[in-house]
């Protein structure tokens, strides 16, 4: 049986998934890892055919159901490994973290019917990128905005700002 991080991870992973099938793009996984969990593929048709364009995401996936969520942020402490990883100031793909918050109780993650597969909450993203280093050792506090909420709407975006070479 997963451990309950393991459950939790892979759920962020599947929303971002399940976000960006919305949204006709598709996602591979970095093996090995070294703080990507996904890449997000754009797909657009071209000569008759479908292919990748060569614009991509990479995502750091996390869950939590500790967070402190106020009316407009949601606060969640980061390992600095991750954090690292994600302000890179010039990195050669743009990159976000994703944050998926769970229910406290694990029976409340994930309600199944006929009608439906729904996961319960939200995830939310940020761009680290050029943020400053930290002293700290274990983690950082890191402020995502409820605005930023990771629906398809906003992954279109994200995706048209990678496009228009715009920064996150």
């Amino acid at each position: 049986m997963l451990t309950r991080n393991h459950v939790q991870e892979l759920l962020c992973r599947s929303y971002i998934q399940a976000v960006a099938a919305r949204c006709g793009m598709s996602t591979s996984e970095p093996r090995p890892d070294y703080g990507i969990d996904l890449t997000v593929n754009d797909i657009e048709a071209f000569a008759g055919h479908h292919a990748e364009t060569g614009y991509k995401l990479d995502v750091q996936a996390k869950s939590t159901t500790l967070s402190r969520v106020s009316n407009t942020e949601v606060r969640y402490d980061l390992e600095v490994a991750g954090y690292n990883a994600l302000r890179h100031p010039a990195p050669g793909c743009p990159r976000i973290l994703v944050v998926l918050v769970l229910p406290e109780h694990e029976a409340e993650w994930l309600a199944q019917t006929e009608e439906g597969l729904t996961v319960r909450r939200c995830a939310y993203w940020v761009s680290l990128k050029g943020q400053g280093p930290t002293a700290n050792r274990r983690s950082v506090r890191v402020v995502l905005r409820r605005a930023n909420a990771f629906t398809a709407s906003a992954l279109r975006g994200i995706m048209n700002a990678i496009k228009a070479g715009e920064e996150l």
